[in-house]
């Protein structure tokens, strides 16, 4: 190899070296940014749909009936398990045709699902308060209030009490995070000075 040979392949390759690397790094940069601004865009989107969805008038109507269906059943269910309580174990079964009005009366708000185990919770009670013996996981038979306790807590799933509960606290915590300039996110309260 000749002298020009080797001086024009060095400046070649030590132009090309750098050249190469930075333009592997711009297109590097270039595709993080897109894909940064894809997440960016794709978080926006699922905050806005949550918003919309949590806000619109029909998931607030709903909720509004499930929570009206709610505390009525609850209360009908306070007054049998009071009863209950009161009487003792009694030769009748209770009457489970109370829960049924309240159930008809909201059934355009109720799941499939709900429906199947409001039916398992309204045999439990109504057998509970009949002659029918309730037996504790040792199999001895349960008190009232041991078989009170185990029929609340099924109705809590039943329910979903603690997803809605869980589901409230997401949304106050959301609603916080984007809350108004010059509002406290811990006490909700104008800041000083805002």
């Amino acid at each position: 190899m000749d002298w020009p040979t080797v001086v024009v392949s060095l400046i070649g390759s030590a132009i090309a070296g750098p050249a190469a690397v930075g333009l592997s790094k711009f297109l590097s940069d270039r595709s993080i940014e897109r894909q940064k601004a894809q997440q960016s865009r794709d978080l926006l989107e699922t905050q806005n749909a949550f918003s919309v969805g949590a806000t619109s008038h029909m998931a607030t109507v709903a909720f509004d009936k499930h929570i009206g269906f709610c505390e009525e059943y609850v209360n009908e269910m306070s007054e049998a398990l009071h009863a209950l309580i009161q009487d003792g174990r009694a030769e009748e079964p209770l009457d489970a045709r109370r829960f049924s009005r309240i159930r008809q009366k909201w059934a355009l708000w109720l799941t499939h699902e709900m429906e199947n185990e409001l039916d398992q919770f309204e045999r439990k009670i109504t057998l509970m308060g009949g002659e029918a013996q309730v037996f504790e996981a040792d199999g001895a038979p349960a008190s009232n209030e041991s078989s009170i306790k185990t029929l609340i807590a099924f109705l809590r799933e039943v329910l979903r009490t603690e997803e809605l509960t869980a589901l409230r606290n997401e949304l106050v915590i959301r609603s916080s995070k984007g809350g108004a300039a010059g509002v406290s996110r811990r006490t909700g309260k104008p800041r000083r000075g805002a």
